[in-house]
């Protein structure tokens, strides 16, 4: 892992930057043909949130924000039919890096500070869902060695634009 990168948890004074780089990823992924996110979810009044419950991270390179995640326990109830296989799970939410700092390995290396940070925390599992039409999130979370565990539906999408695949990787 490089040096360089560090995952800590955000304070109250990042919110502003953590919603620029969502608003970044949004519009990035809207500008290729992917609609994962909108208004709606995630937004700014959900990370405010997570900052006060202490489960937003923020990925700094070199004391720069280049992205942040949601890691905690919580899973949607789409999820209840999935067959998953790990215990004690860690779920990854929303993970973002800024578009202006893709493509350079970050990815991989975001995950598997993830990882680290359920490990340190006693997390068996790691479980997450991602949308079946963002390529790069799947191929990324594949060659990880995540497995899939199925897909889910969420109605609050538009259609065309429901399906997510549920990941899981045992720690």
């Amino acid at each position: 892992m490089q040096t360089t990168l560090q995952l800590i948890k955000a304070s109250e004074d990042m919110l502003e930057q953590v919603n620029e780089i969502y608003l970044n990823c949004r519009d990035h992924l809207l500008e290729n043909g992917v609609l994962q996110w909108d208004d709606h979810y995630p937004n700014k009044e959900y990370f405010q949130e997570c900052i006060e419950d202490q489960v937003l991270l923020v990925l700094l390179e070199k004391e720069k924000m280049i992205g942040h995640v949601v890691l905690n326990d919580w899973q949607s109830e789409e999820w209840a039919p999935i067959p998953w296989t790990g215990s004690r799970p860690l779920v990854i939410h929303s993970l973002m890096i800024n578009p202006q700092v893709q493509d350079k390995g970050l990815g991989t290396n975001f995950v598997k500070l993830c990882e680290h940070f359920a490990v340190e925390q006693g997390y068996k599992s790691i479980r997450l869902d991602a949308f079946s039409g963002n390529a790069k999130a799947t191929h990324l979370y594949e060659k990880l060695g995540y497995q899939k565990r199925g897909s889910v539906f969420f109605d609050s999408k538009p259609e065309g634009h429901q399906e997510y695949i549920c990941f899981e990787k045992v720690l």
